[in-house]
């Protein structure tokens, strides 16, 4: 997990460890954490590049022969600090490796996706304990506590939630052959098309003639 560029007040969060790279371009190595402290005059704005050995969520989906997310993987992050409520606004950026749900061929999909994330201290942290009533999870928030973000969670729920339900390689894929297997893209097969059997529709007459 890596820090690509540097917040607004140009400082590098606690205990990164400075690189300089050939390139020229300096990084920090960090554990997947932010403190509050860090977040200085209230806003930061960085750029994360990770691995898949940060989500191990995610990588196990690509042992699998799930779907898979090339390296690496981009979060360009906005913290707003008020008071102890941090929103943070992301853009993830990536790209996928699938396989297409109607011809099964392998591809690769481009993943832009905008998402926000609201943490909130837990009740232990907070100064008026007494007052809550509703746990933070309840709230739709994630929680924290001793002033540190844990990121990890938050963008790997990001990541689950950008991989598609039923991948196609194009929304005109015709698919394989039902019958005998062939793949549509390449050439169409002789086989009969067998109308579909709807016994909904069966149904449906049966109950519009009473």
């Amino acid at each position: 997990f890596r820090l690509l560029s540097l917040g607004a007040a140009g400082n590098a969060p606690s205990g990164g460890a400075f690189k300089a790279p050939s390139s020229g371009r300096g990084f920090f190595t960090m554990p997947m954490r932010l403190e509050l402290k860090d977040i200085k005059g209230g806003v930061l704005e960085q750029d994360y590049s990770c691995t898949l050995a940060d989500f191990p969520d995610v990588g196990a989906l690509a042992v699998q022969d799930g779907p898979r997310f090339e390296e690496p993987i981009v979060f360009r992050l906005r913290f707003q600090r008020t008071g102890q409520i941090v929103e943070v606004d992301g853009r993830l950026s990536a790209f996928l490796q699938l396989h297409c749900a109607r011809c099964l061929k392998p591809f690769r999909q481009e993943v832009s996706e905008l998402f926000s994330v609201t943490f909130s201290p837990h009740a232990e942290d907070m100064c008026n304990e007494d007052d809550i009533e509703l746990e933070a999870d309840e709230l739709g928030l994630v929680g924290y506590q001793d002033e540190i973000l844990d990121l990890a969670g938050p963008l790997q729920e990001q990541l689950l939630m950008a991989i598609p339900i039923r991948p196609l390689c194009d929304v005109n894929c015709p698919g394989l052959c039902h019958e005998c297997g062939a793949d549509l893209n390449v050439s169409p097969c002789d086989c009969e098309k067998k109308p579909f059997n709807n016994k909904f529709s069966v149904l449906a007459d049966v109950l519009g003639k009473k």
